[in-house]
């Protein structure tokens, strides 16, 4: 037999990391010795919030909890770099004070005067 390990598709990443987000919500959640002691440091140039900065860390030793032993140290630094990257964004969305009465900015609209127009042109 091979040691032939498979690759993550995109699709399954995807859903993992989704899994994970919400992962970070359930409490108790078990994390592996090995995810713990591979801990993030903030970057110089992302400054979190200690709550920021926790979920972070929650989310990805989430994901390394499930997928760290397919993933290589690089494919781990980079998760590390984009969770921290995306945390900001993430974090100026929950800031912004929205009510479901409010409307959308923008609202693409089609009509059949502009359909017709284009097809006989």
């Amino acid at each position: 037999m091979s040691d032939f390990q498979p690759k993550i598709s995109r699709r399954k990443f995807a859903v993992g990391a989704a899994v994970a987000a919400a992962g970070v919500l359930l409490p108790g959640a078990e994390v592996d010795a090995q995810s713990s002691s591979t801990a993030q440091q903030p970057s110089s140039s992302t400054r979190l919030s200690p709550d920021a900065q926790a979920e972070v860390d929650a989310k990805v030793k989430e994901i390394f909890r499930k997928y760290g032993k397919r993933l290589s140290d690089e494919q781990k630094a980079d998760i590390r770099k984009v969770m921290g990257e995306t945390q900001s964004g993430l974090e100026k969305m929950r800031a912004y004070a929205l009510e479901n009465s409010d409307q959308p900015a923008a609202v693409l609209k089609f009509t059949e005067g502009e359909k017709s127009n284009a097809r006989t042109q």
